[in-house]
C-alpha cells in the first residue's frame, strides 16, 4: 500500500512538472512534454525547446520532419549534414512507437544526439544538445521519450 501511494505521488509530481505542447499540421499532429519553465521556439520548420532563450545554442531539444524517407527542398540543416556523413547509427531505440536510430557526437564541450524515425510517410529528426557538464540531460531524454505523433483525418 505504501509503495502504491509513493508511486502515485511520484506520478503527480512528474505530471505537474511537464506540460504537453501540441503542434498541428494539415497531415499530422505531434506533441511533446515540455519541462516546467522551459521555453518553446517554433520558426515554422523546426520546433526547439530550451531552458531559456539564451540557452538555445548550447542546450536544446529540436524536432522537425520531412515528407518521405529523405528530406527535400532548399532547407539545409547542420544536423542533417552531420547525419548524412555518419556511416552507421550509434544505437537503436523507439520513439512514438516506431523504431528509431540515433547518432552521437561528443566532444570536449558538448554532447549532441541526433535521432531519426519514420511515421506516416514522414521522416522525423530530433536533436538534443547540451554541455558535457549539463544538469539538463534528464529533461532532454524525457523530451525524446515524450514525443507522440498522430495522423489527422480529413473529411472529404
Amino acid at each position: 500500500m505504501r509503495i502504491i501511494i509513493s508511486l502515485t505521488l511520484l506520478l503527480l509530481i512528474v505530471s505537474a512538472s511537464a506540460q504537453r505542447v501540441t503542434f498541428d499540421d494539415p497531415d499530422l499532429t505531434f506533441s511533446i512534454k515540455k519541462p516546467k519553465g522551459w521555453e518553446v521556439f517554433d520558426d515554422g520548420y523546426v520546433v526547439k525547446v530550451s531552458p531559456s532563450m539564451q540557452d538555445t545554442a548550447s542546450t536544446y531539444f529540436s524536432i522537425t520532419y520531412f515528407e518521405g524517407a529523405q528530406p527535400y527542398g532548399e532547407i539545409i540543416f547542420e544536423e542533417q549534414l552531420q547525419l548524412d556523413i555518419k556511416p552507421a547509427p550509434t544505437g537503436k531505440t523507439k520513439i512514438a512507437g516506431e523504431p528509431a536510430s540515433y547518432f552521437e557526437a561528443i566532444d570536449e564541450k558538448s554532447a549532441t544526439i541526433i535521432y531519426t524515425f519514420s511515421k506516416y510517410n514522414q521522416r522525423f529528426e530530433l536533436v538534443t544538445k547540451s554541455p558535457i557538464t549539463s544538469e539538463h540531460s534528464r529533461q532532454l531524454n524525457s523530451l525524446v521519450r515524450s514525443v507522440k505523433v498522430s495522423k489527422n483525418h480529413r473529411d472529404n
